[in-house]
């Protein structure tokens, strides 16, 4: 699964209150182009949230995903 991550993206328009211990980080799409809050917990995973369900994303290719943005916000 690939995804594409907008670092400060509004996460608030994907749900309302974000778990104890977790940030919201921006936006994150899967392949399948569903979209939700990208959040990160202080023990450094991350999860994906929209409404009151949070579905854990693989971290490796999250951290991809944002040194891509990263990358293309840079260059533009």
């Amino acid at each position: 699964m690939v995804y594409q991550v907008e670092i400060g993206g509004p996460a608030h328009l994907y749900a309302r209150e974000f778990p104890a211990g977790a940030m919201p980080v921006g936006v994150v799409r899967n392949d399948e182009g569903i979209a939700g809050a990208l959040l990160r917990f202080r023990s450094g995973a991350y999860a994906q949230m929209n409404d009151h369900a949070v579905r854990a994303l693989d971290r490796p290719r999250v951290l991809r995903a944002m040194t891509a943005a990263l990358g293309e916000s840079s260059s533009s």
